[in-house]
């Protein structure tokens, strides 16, 4: 065969392999792209915001958001695997009461390779402070005395307290309603000590009060002459400083009394007034009761209506109740309120002043 005809088609041969193999390249290469592309995934999800445990005397006003919306891009085994670990870091400096526009300055939980996007600049977060406010303290009573007997008078001490918590809460909260007491079959004067009921979450008594005390008088609607024991006379303070709170040892007294003309209990109850004096004071700059904070034993002082001068009074039982002093909580600064108004001896509970048909008579023991 001649030789130039040999070399022509070697040529036409090397020409046409060269083609197809630069073919078999560009389709290899195009199928290892989509091959890659395939591995790529690009979606938005929302994370959890992982929100840092808030200042003393700062709480959420509204339930915040909980997630943050981001967009993830990076191969797809990768992406889906690391997404369930993200986190979004708000940036809690510089927040105040109201609503606050927080930044997210951080994601966590993001490897290698894989691009986030934030698809929001900022959160809203509404904050509110601490509250306080100061309320009513009651019971409910239930059932029926005996025929016969009256309920004459009750009390509640404290019959006010302070509450503190969350602002929102705490205005809700307009009074607390200690547990009802049952009145059947009772035919006597009684102290009952119960326990204060929860408040709403958030939401406490200050000062550690736990309790209040109830002092319930009944007495009988028979009229009765010669010598009795009348109970149930409740004792009150005079002379009550502001910012103390006295516990008094006896929330009643008896009195023994002796009478020619019959008369009912219940006219002895409201004729009679026991007090004891409770005039310690509190020193702002030394931040001491004075003049000690040690209980003290003070007697008790009868206080009769002329209508009654006819009765004789035998015996106080007790004739002495022992006082201890505490702090009052009132809900604000003590320091700034006696700048703003010095304190004053005022009565926790104000009697009422002397009538004139009034005569006062102190029991010997």
């Amino acid at each position: 065969m001649n030789p130039d005809i040999i070399i022509e088609k070697a040529k036409e041969l090397f020409v046409k392999n060269w083609k197809v193999k630069l073919g078999s390249v560009f389709l290899a290469t195009i199928f290892y792209i989509n091959l890659q592309n395939s591995k790529v995934l690009i979606k938005n999800i929302n994370i959890p915001v992982d929100y840092p445990k808030l200042e003393a005397g700062m709480y959420y006003s509204t339930d915040p958001d909980k997630t943050f919306p981001i967009r993830v891009e990076g191969l797809r085994e990768v992406v889906n695997y690391y997404s369930q670990f993200m986190k979004a870091i708000p940036d809690y400096s510089n927040l105040e009461p109201g609503e606050n526009d927080i930044v997210i300055k951080n994601i966590t939980g993001v490897p290698n390779g894989v691009k986030i996007t934030k698809l929001k600049k900022s959160i809203k977060v509404n904050l509110e402070g601490i509250g306080t406010k100061v309320v009513n303290v009651d019971v409910n009573f239930e059932g029926d005395l005996p025929s016969n007997y009256e309920k004459v008078s009750y009390r509640v001490r404290p019959n006010k307290v302070t509450i503190s918590g969350k602002q929102s809460d705490v205005e809700k909260v307009n009074r607390i309603l200690l547990p009802s007491i049952s009145l059947e079959e009772v035919n006597e004067s009684f102290v009952k000590k119960l326990r204060i009921p929860d408040l709403p979450k958030g939401v406490f008594v200050t000062g550690g009060i736990k309790q209040a005390t109830v002092s319930v008088t009944i007495s009988s609607q028979d009229s009765k002459s010669g010598e009795q024991t009348i109970t149930g006379i409740p004792v009150k303070c005079t002379g009550t400083n502001k910012y103390l709170e006295p516990d008094l040892s006896e929330e009643q007294v008896s009195v023994k009394i002796n009478t020619k003309v019959p008369v009912k209990s219940s006219s002895i109850i409201n004729g009679i007034q026991a007090t004891v004096p409770c005039n310690y004071t509190y020193d702002f700059e030394r931040k001491k009761i004075i003049p000690n904070a040690q209980p003290i034993s003070e007697k008790v002082r009868i206080s009769r209506s002329r209508d009654l001068k006819n009765i004789d009074i035998l015996q106080v039982i007790p004739d002495r109740v022992t006082i201890t002093y505490r702090l009052k909580d009132l809900g604000r600064d003590p320091i700034k309120d006696k700048r703003e108004d010095p304190p004053q001896p005022m009565e926790e509970e104000p009697l009422p002043p002397p009538p004139e048909n009034l005569d006062i008579e102190e029991i010997s023991p």
